[in-house]
């Protein structure tokens, strides 16, 4: 493993580097929801988390792009699954 492999992000999931940010934002709406109907905050709150720290990282590194929309959205839906009330 290079140098540069051992600091680059790491990807909420498999393959959402190669999605473009509507797609990413779609998925993770699509995952969101299902964490939800199952009432599973802790796995929204850490897809969540993982998603804006994801493309927090990507702004922070120069010469990358950063969806501050889709970062934005992952931080709403952090604080809605934060929200639940375990039964």
């Amino acid at each position: 493993m290079s140098d540069q492999d051992f600091r680059s992000p790491r990807e909420p999931w498999d393959g959402y580097a190669q999605l473009r940010d509507d797609e990413r934002d779609e998925l993770l709406a699509k995952k969101f929801q299902q964490a939800k109907d199952q009432n599973d905050a802790d796995y929204a709150l850490a897809l969540a988390a993982a998603v804006a720290n994801y493309e927090l990282v990507l702004e922070l590194q120069p010469d990358t792009t950063h969806a501050e929309r889709l970062a934005s959205h992952a931080r709403d839906l952090h604080d809605d699954a934060g929200s639940w009330m375990g039964s």
